[in-house]
């Protein structure tokens, strides 16, 4: 149990480095190793999700750009949106270092290690796999990932409260 913690953590803190140390313009890089055990995709692109917050997500965003709902409200996050595989999980980072998007997948998205979905009015969301509070899903379309559950975080107010609120990821990596 605290070694998939520690892993989930391990992969989220590597996808939020690098999503931090982007640089804002697009890219796209492809390495592959001839080991059969190392390969990296990485993809990158300036995206902002500023929908109205009534109009949940419909269809797959375009390449490199992502969409976050979180309790029916479209979330606006800015940035790069950076897919990695890593150590047998695929890490995906959406947005700045610290206000940004976390998610550590399998590569064929059957099981959703842990994401992470920054601020939310006031709350830092999450959820990882084997911890009580919350779920997460995920299904893969091509280069699509659509990541849904539910999510906890305590609020800053006295007493902490414990919240739990639904969200879902839309993210095409290119």
């Amino acid at each position: 149990m605290r070694q998939q913690v520690a892993i989930g953590a391990v992969g989220m803190a590597a996808v939020l480095g690098l999503a931090g140390c982007s640089d804002e313009k697009p890219s796209s890089e492809t390495t592959s190793s001839t080991s059969s055990t190392s390969s990296t995709t990485k993809t990158s692109s300036t995206s902002s999700a500023t929908a109205s917050p009534a109009q949940p997500p419909t269809g797959n965003p375009p390449p490199g750009q992502a969409e976050v709902t979180v309790d029916g409200a479209r979330q606006n996050i800015t940035g790069n949106v950076v897919c990695t595989n890593a150590v047998g999980n695929f890490n995906i980072a959406i947005g700045q270092q610290v206000s940004g998007v976390a998610v550590v997948l399998t590569p064929d998205a059957a099981t959703v290690h842990s994401v992470i979905l920054g601020n939310v009015n006031g709350v830092i969301l999450g959820y990882q796999q084997g911890m009580s509070g919350g779920q997460a899903t995920a299904t893969k379309d091509g280069n699509t990932y659509i990541i849904s559950g539910s999510a906890t975080g305590v609020t800053a107010a006295l007493p902490p409260v414990m919240v739990t609120k639904p969200f879902e990821i839309r993210v095409t990596c290119s």
